[in-house]
């Protein structure tokens, strides 16, 4: 299966590697130029026990792989992971700009159904202004879950 993971930082780039590892199709998106090109290169910015063993091997074969596009990386996928930043307000709120550009976007992008996967530490309420976010751009049918990680 073809799945995108958008966001590269921890949660991304673990989550990404490890289903590459179980068989799938990964396309990790994220839209520092610098880092997705030196992750293409085969060097891993965060540290995770043994990931860097798991991230070789799915780069060699072709299950793992990066872009800045995010219209390439989600284009046959049919899960869509958000990895994205949610930093604390000044409130200490979670600021969701991040995850709801993106979704934006992705309502303009999509052209047949999708399951978008929210893994981003974000407050109860999120899936249904991702799935407002997505709807305002878009006709298509999807679905929005929330498998948030907490770290």
């Amino acid at each position: 299966m073809k799945i995108a993971v958008v966001g590269t930082g921890y949660v991304g780039l673990v989550s990404g590697t490890c289903l590459a590892d179980t068989g799938n199709q990964v396309v990790c998106v994220d839209i520092d130029e610098r880092k997705v090109q030196s992750m293409k290169a085969g060097n891993i910015p965060i540290y995770e026990p043994q990931l860097d063993l798991l991230f070789n091997r799915n780069i060699k074969a072709g299950r793992l792989s990066f872009t800045t596009s995010l219209a390439e990386g989600i284009a046959d996928a049919k899960l869509i992971f958000l990895a994205l930043p949610t930093p604390p307000g000044a409130d200490g709120s979670a600021d969701l700009s991040y995850v709801l550009e993106v979704a934006d976007q992705i309502g303009k992008l999509i052209r047949d159904y999708k399951v978008i996967i929210d893994k981003s530490t974000v407050p109860v309420g999120t899936a249904e202004k991702v799935h407002e976010a997505i709807a305002a751009n878009s006709t298509v049918d999807f679905d929005v879950v929330s498998n948030p990680e907490f770290l």
